[in-house]
Formats: structure tokens, sequence, C-alpha cells
């Protein structure tokens, strides 16, 4: 079973990646969680920021996801620190 959070999004990094307010956390999680992660969403490669594609990626992403409630199914801690997770939202 897999680890879960769930809180609004606060920031969007690029067009993968996201910060959030943890404001719920799983009852049989394994793991413990700051009250701020940043998220990066399992299975999407987004074009680097500093092209034009890597720019219209992350308005894209900013404009679905700004200030909603989404739930993040954790599969891995990455190298960056980031959460790596598939996102729903609520």
């Amino acid at each position: 079973m897999l680890d879960t959070i769930r809180g609004p999004v606060t920031n969007v990094i690029d067009g993968d990646t996201f910060d959030m307010k943890v404001t719920h956390t799983g009852k049989s999680n394994q793991y413990e969680y700051n009250n701020q992660e940043r998220i990066r969403i399992a299975g999407i490669d987004a074009p680097e920021l500093g092209t034009s594609a890597g720019k219209r990626t992350k308005v894209s992403l900013d404009l679905k996801i700004i200030g909603a409630e989404v739930r993040c199914h954790i599969q891995a801690r990455d190298t960056y620190g980031r959460l790596v997770a598939d996102v729903k939202m609520v």
C-alpha cells in the first residue's frame, strides 16, 4: 500500500513539479512528511523550463492546479528530495 498525502498546491515549479501544503496524511502511512513538500508527478517528463515548450507546460500546469486540493500516492523520494507521486485532483 502506498503512502498518501493531501493538500492544496501552493506553487508550480515547472511542467511536472509543484509544491503543496500537506494538510492530511494517510492513517496507514509508513513515513513522516513535512508540512510543505515538493512533488514530482510520476510518469511525466516535461520539457526543461529554459525552453519555450517548458514555459508553456509550466503555465498549463499552473492554470490547472494552483490552489487546487490534490491527493498524492507516494512512490519514492528522489535524489533531489522531491516526492515522486501519482497525483489526483480531489
